[in-house]
């Protein structure tokens, strides 16, 4: 949720650098949640 308000904010504001470290943020989340939910298939 807070990546994604963040993420929202740089874009308001057009601010790359904000936007940048939100969408690696998100993507490396998103590999754990992955990996997380994976795990879970398997057991």
């Amino acid at each position: 949720m807070g990546l994604s308000l963040w993420l929202v904010y740089g874009l308001i504001r057009c601010d790359w650098v904000i936007i940048a470290a939100n969408v690696v943020g998100a993507g490396l989340a998103g590999t754990v949640l992955g990996c997380k939910l994976r795990d879970l298939h398997r057991s």
